[in-house]
């Protein structure tokens, strides 16, 4: 069983491959990784390192090298505020086999002040197969991608000549085995347990082949500001160690909340009957919650929407488990429709009573998913009567968009498709919001992709928030992309046991969310210093950034490349804030 493989076997060279291999011989200063086979110094090292950017849509494969799309050698950078979680990436070259490598970081230091190592914590980052590009159609093509963040690179196996996942289970006798998770048939893995180790785990890298690890830094919320310096460490039997060097800068300014509202559909339910060890998408124990609902936190995400059915027992438990995960309690999202006109009045009073114990304040009910037509106009009655009952409504649209048929009944449209500075600016005329959702929906294997449409590009538009599809959901076993005829499984981080398998496309819309918090800190600090030059100067570049937003297709597939410098106007926000502060 080999763990190496190749790019999805429809698509060409890209653009990038072909000038990294045009241009392997030029000095690695130059931007592409240089084509270190030749150099007689790098010819005696059993390893070389690259710095990647975290947040991209190029990916990097087994088999990349010599097109590796980073700079070999030199430090690792990263920057942010107390608080805040960044992401940094590197890829190793084994020019024979690794075994027993590990990656160990130190303590990073600024004068007398320690950024203590233990604020990062490492993955390996699994390539496997999945079932497509698009999130609703599976095309029926196995591509090999990178997506899984893993403690313990075994418990994903890829067989890749006969293009096959397998993954880890561990019985409660502590026991484990490989199951399929490539087939056709989701009952094969309905007795699956996987279970991530606690740390990164030592591993082995084939000869000629690229491994990539991703570092994610959580930066202490008492940090000093400053920048931290420190190395990390790369060791394997019968090599000399290699360290890297890495430098943190904690800017000594706070970040603020983003002002846009961070929703997303989270099918996740208790359910009255033990379900300790099961792993589905839609029904969890209250340890799988709890970090679930802390995950998501952790990515910018606060106000995920209530999937759990009325019951006395199991809202409240869930209620509670959102409170302790510190989820804000002004408004919540309860993914219920209000009933017939009769009841919805109803409906919201026992709603209150569920949720007056925790404090919330705005309680939004659904309306039926994405409907239009007649299914979309029977409902005034009753959205009219959940408002008069001291009650919100929100709903899903993309066929029809229902302002001419609701206007102000509906509180906030969850708008399919790219982001429309002309529909955000008609929904705010009633005093209503609209929200981002399919742009495109969770799961495609593209960082950089979520970190715009979910980041700078709401902000540009204008919308109120986000509310995608779905933090997990499944159409047949959540681990096997395969086992639905035409669906593909939605996912952002993947169930485990006792917690989450993090993805790559998970980091870049944490990135996203992080860029408008810095972009709404530069607001507040401008606001603060009204009337000065640098104000001016800085509300100049808000506007020329936001003028700079086309209108976005309304299927996200037709959409351009989402734009690469995210990290300059990231460094500019940064620069701004700093020279209004300081």
């Amino acid at each position: 069983m080999q763990e190496f493989g190749t790019t999805d076997r429809r698509s060409g060279p890209s653009v990038i491959s072909i000038i990294a291999a045009l241009t392997c011989f030029l000095p690695s200063s130059a931007g592409v990784a240089q084509n270190s086979e030749t150099s007689g110094e790098n010819a005696k090292r059993p390893l070389i390192v690259y710095r990647l950017d975290p947040i991209t849509n190029t990916r990097v494969l087994p088999n990349s090298f010599p097109n590796i799309p980073g700079e070999e050698g030199g430090e690792l950078s990263l920057a942010g505020c107390r608080g805040e979680y960044e992401s940094a990436s590197l890829a190793i070259y084994a020019r024979q086999e690794l075994k027993n490598l590990q990656l160990e970081i130190s303590d990073l230091r600024c004068a007398n002040q320690v950024l203590p190592k233990s604020s990062f914590e490492p993955f390996v980052v699994k390539c496997w197969y999945q079932a497509g590009r698009d999130v609703m159609f599976h095309d029926g093509v196995k591509r090999f991608v990178p997506e899984l963040l893993l403690k313990d690179d075994a418990l994903v196996r890829v067989d890749t000549q006969n293009e096959t996942n397998q993954v880890r289970s561990t019985e409660e006798s502590g026991g484990t085995g490989y199951l399929p998770a490539s087939g056709k048939d989701p009952k094969e893995l309905e007795q699956l347990r996987p279970v991530d180790a606690a740390t990164l785990q030592p591993l082995t890298i084939p000869g000629e082949t690229v491994k990539q690890f991703w570092l994610t830094l959580h930066i202490p919320d008492n940090a000093a500001g400053g920048t931290y310096t420190g190395t990390v460490r790369l060791s394997a039997s019968g090599i000399k160690t290699v360290e890297v060097p890495i430098s943190v800068t904690v800017h000594d300014f706070e970040l603020a909340y983003p002002r846009m509202v961070y929703s997303i559909y989270y099918p996740g339910k208790l359910s009255a009957e033990p379900t300790e060890g099961t792993i589905a998408a839609h029904y969890k124990s209250e340890e799988q919650m709890r970090a679930e609902l802390a995950d998501m936190v952790a990515h910018g995400v606060q106000y995920p929407n209530l999937w759990q059915a009325y019951s006395k027992e199991l809202v409240p438990r869930a209620l509670k488990l959102r409170e302790e995960a510190g989820m804000p309690n002004d408004l919540l999202f309860i993914n219920t429709p209000p009933g017939a006109p009769a009841s919805a009045a109803g409906t919201v009073s026992g709603w209150r009573e569920l949720t007056e114990g925790f404090g919330y304040d705005d309680i939004y009910l659904y309306g039926l998913d994405e409907a239009h037509g007649t299914q979309l106009r029977i409902q005034k009655p009753s959205w009219e009567n959940v408002q008069k009952a001291g009650g919100k409504m929100y709903a899903s649209a993309w066929k029809e968009d229902p302002f001419e048929v609701m206007g102000s009944r509906l509180n906030v449209l969850v708008w399919s498709g790219g982001c429309q500075p002309n529909k955000a600016k008609q929904w705010h005329s009633v005093g209503s919001k609209i929200f981002s959702y399919s742009n495109p929906q969770v799961g495609v294997e593209e960082p950089l992709l979520y970190r715009y449409n979910y980041g700078l590009a709401l902000w540009k538009a204008d919308y109120d928030g986000s509310m995608t599809f779905a933090y997990q959901y499944a159409y047949g076993h959540i681990w096997n992309d395969f086992d639905s005829e035409n669906f593909r499984d939605h996912c952002f981080a993947y169930p485990t046991a006792n917690g989450v398998v993090g993805t790559l496309q998970w980091e870049g819309f944490r990135e996203g969310v992080d860029d408008v918090r810095y972009i709404n800190t530069l607001e507040q600090a401008i606001e603060k210093a009204a009337g000065s030059q640098a104000a001016l100067e800085a509300s100049r570049w808000l506007e020329d950034l936001k003028r700079n937003q086309s209108q976005q297709n309304a299927s996200w597939k037709a959409q351009g490349p989402p734009p690469e410098n995210l990290d300059q106007v990231r460094s500019r926000a940064v620069a701004w804030i700093k020279q209004l502060t300081e």
